[in-house]
């Protein structure tokens, strides 16, 4: 871990993009109540960070993930490639012919890496298949990341020594989480959160693809505000084709707000929303930013956001940076 403090790493971030300098933010696009500001690639040599997603190292098959078969909490993953792989937080993969999870912490795996990964499960019924693979079905929705984002800050604050991502996340939560969202599917079978998933993102499919079709060259972040000016997430990558490789993510906004009201906010509003915001994260404080000795990971809370970024280098001669940062409202 860098001797630079979590807290100035992420002050950094948000002067990345106010100052224009590595990233920039593009005007507000919306559908369905949602407000989008596009964070966009200015300097593609200094923003740019030599990564794959999981989504991108799955498809691949630079990234192997496979079941252990004797552990619930933790699958095996190996990185086969020459690049490092960010495996995100809040990832969901299928499994074929084990146990459905989710990642509940953001990781990167270097190239040759094979090493755990902590998950909880999100399909109940099936018992623990050694060897068994897995794909991605990229984000889940975003109240149970929100979810496991407030689990996991209130868990390091109470004791930053002893913290592990997978015991601080209940899983018991995790399946009334998977309940509820699997009766508002329609599903007919609530323990298997992957179908409805597929189920509930066909709702806002079309509103989905025309975000994205209307996203600048080069995004690689967004800031989400709803239809009351709240801001729902900020999510950034180092890398414009990460973040478009990430399935999921923006159906996961539309989903949260629908029923809020179809009516979004103002453009020139909802611009000032989003700088207002980035100049809170430009001065968060030393004590809203967690880090745990030896981490790449940073914890943070920003009044109503909580969230986790991870640091690393874009370049072997250059200083850490916040190579991935998901913030979001925990409900």
């Amino acid at each position: 871990m860098s001797n630079v403090s979590g807290a100035a790493q992420i002050r950094a971030l948000a002067d990345e993009i106010l100052l224009e300098g590595t990233f920039r933010m593009e005007g507000p696009i919306s559908q369905q109540g949602l407000s989008i500001i596009p964070i966009v690639v200015a300097d593609p040599t200094e923003a740019s960070s030599d990564y794959l997603n999981a989504a991108q190292a799955l498809k691949t098959g630079v990234l192997v993930i496979t079941e252990a078969g004797d552990q619930v909490e933790t699958i095996l993953a190996h990185n086969t490639g020459s690049v490092p792989v960010l495996i995100e937080e809040g990832e969901v993969l299928r499994a074929h012919g084990s146990q459905d999870r989710m990642v509940v912490a953001s990781l990167l795996l270097q190239p040759g890496e094979q090493r755990r990964i902590p998950v909880k499960c999100v399909h109940a019924p099936h018992g623990l298949v050694a060897g068994a693979g897995y794909s991605s079905m990229g984000a889940a929705s975003h109240k149970l990341r929100g979810s496991v984002k407030r689990q996991k800050y209130e868990s390091i604050m109470c004791d930053v020594d002893h913290y592990t991502p997978e015991h601080a996340v209940d899983q018991g939560g995790i399946w009334g989480d998977v309940d509820h969202y699997c009766g508002a599917a329609g599903s007919s079978d609530r323990t298997k959160y992957t179908d409805s998933l597929e189920k509930q993102r066909e709702k806002v499919r079309e509103a989905a693809e025309k975000l994205r079709a209307l996203l600048p060259e080069g995004t690689c972040g967004l800031i989400a505000i709803d239809s009351k000016g709240n801001v729902r997430a900020i999510e950034i990558y180092r890398s414009s084709q990460a973040f478009l490789s990430r399935a999921g993510l923006i159906e996961s906004l539309l989903l949260a707000v629908l029923g809020d009201g179809t009516t979004p906010q103002e453009k020139e509003a909802a611009w000032a929303k989003a700088l207002q915001i980035l100049m809170k994260l430009k001065d968060i404080s030393e004590d809203e930013v967690i880090v745990q000795e030896g981490s790449q990971n940073l914890h943070l809370r920003l009044e109503e956001l909580t969230g986790e970024a991870i640091t690393g280098k874009t370049r072997d001669d250059s200083p850490e940076v916040v190579l991935y940062c998901s913030i979001g409202t925990t409900s």
